[in-house]
């Protein structure tokens, strides 16, 4: 991406912020950008932070932070990895559907084809958590409750308004695993599930309930692609929801008190939203980032405040009982039997993101598309930490959905 002068950012960052402060004679007089994500943390965009300084039209002081997300044109990869259709996706969200969600997200400043502007949260106090600190209960509790409150709010839009509904849902489009043949990033899926599996099977001792859940994965093997791709063609469900689809640890903002308690959570990053099942978001977030130990103690006390705030986001809105009725906690956990093999494979394979040491991570701007594809064929280290996560996902998809 070519350097942008100062002149440039403050003219930019003046006309844009005229029009969402209400204030035509705002005025920039100063502003500082500086990278806003480490290479390893940000791999389909380039992410800047921008400080303003200026004044009001009042004349009162003006000072706030901005995020700028840049689509990397300049990337040889950035055709190979569909950037254009992830980033058309996330501009669509912003500008089109999050407003009628609540504010589950930073506020949007401005979105075209080449950028999107959002307010920055760290100065109010929001911290993303270090992406290899795997999250507690109560970190996992605060995320849960926050994609019930996204998805009931969808489906209430949906159900009071169905032909909206899909006309802001339409224009998204399946970047991952698309129906077209295509390059795409999931084809390098079916090499995560046979590097799982011959992590998994170099662990001793091997227990019985281990091999166990070996044999169930394995299943996969000869058509992992197609097994996602299927999974993700619209079922036009009645109670499908608009998912977030990449809800892992570096894509949520905590807000916490003196004390350190969670008091508020935001998702970033919607290059991935889709029309279908709740159970994808759930199953993506805790296999991604939710220690082991609640995985395997707290999972179904998990499951019961997602369905409790679900229920509560959609009384709130006034959904009629006769469609509350039909979505029980039984309702929800068949959602997730039937995705369970989307949650373990997507598992194995965004465990080396989330666990990379800063050595193993990829400069994208630097990657060619011969590099990119020759990744689906290079093993990544064989890290313990890594190998103990495959093994806490395996065992406990093999007890909760065998």
């Amino acid at each position: 991406m070519e350097q942008r002068t100062m002149s440039a950012i403050k003219q930019e960052f003046e006309g844009f912020l005229r029009t969402f402060e209400k204030d035509q004679d705002l005025v920039v007089q100063d502003a500082e950008e500086e990278p806003g994500s480490k290479i390893g943390d940000n791999y389909m965009s380039i992410v800047l932070r921008t400080k303003i300084i200026g004044k009001y039209g009042n004349g009162k002081p003006y000072e706030k932070s901005f995020m700028t997300k840049w689509i990397p044109r300049h990337r040889p990869i950035a055709s190979f990895v569909r950037n254009e259709e992830f980033f058309h996706n996330e501009a669509h969200v912003y500008q089109k559907l999050l407003p009628h969600l609540g504010p589950i997200a930073p506020q949007c400043i401005y979105a075209d084809p080449e950028r999107i502007i959002m307010e920055d949260l760290k100065s109010r106090g929001y911290v993303v958590n270090e992406r290899r600190n795997l999250l507690d209960l109560e970190h996992c509790t605060a995320v849960v409750k926050t994609l019930a409150s996204l998805h009931a709010r969808s489906l209430a839009l949906k159900i009071s308004d169905p032909q909206r509904f899909k006309s802001l849902m339409s224009p998204l489009k399946e970047a991952v695993f698309p129906q077209d043949s295509r390059p795409a990033v999931g084809s390098s899926i079916a090499f995560s599930l046979n590097y799982a599996i011959k992590i998994l099977e170099s662990i001793e001792p091997k227990t019985d309930e281990l091999t166990a859940g070996i044999e169930l994965v394995k299943r996969y093997i000869e058509n992992t692609y197609d097994v996602m791709r299927e999974l993700l063609l619209a079922r036009n469900d009645k109670y499908d929801v608009m998912s977030h689809g990449d809800a892992w640890n570096n894509n949520i903002l905590f807000k916490h008190d003196a004390a350190g308690r969670v008091t508020d959570v935001k998702l970033l990053d919607f290059q991935i939203v889709r029309h279908t099942s709740a159970a994808i978001d759930f199953l993506y977030f805790v296999y991604s980032s939710a220690q082991a130990e609640v995985i395997h103690e707290s999972f179904d006390d998990l499951v019961e405040i997602y369905h409790r705030q679900f229920i509560y986001e959609l009384r709130r809105l006034h959904v009629p009982e006769t469609n509350i009725s039909d979505l029980t906690t039984d309702w929800f956990n068949s959602e997730l039997q039937k995705y369970s093999v989307y949650g373990i494979l997507t598992g194995y394979w965004i465990v080396n993101a989330v666990l990379a040491d800063e050595s193993d991570a990829i400069d994208m701007d630097s990657l060619t598309v011969e590099q990119m594809e020759g990744i689906g064929r290079i093993e990544p280290p064989i890290r313990p930490i890594i190998m103990e996560r495959m093994k806490h996902i395996t065992l406990h998809y093999q007890r909760r959905f065998s």
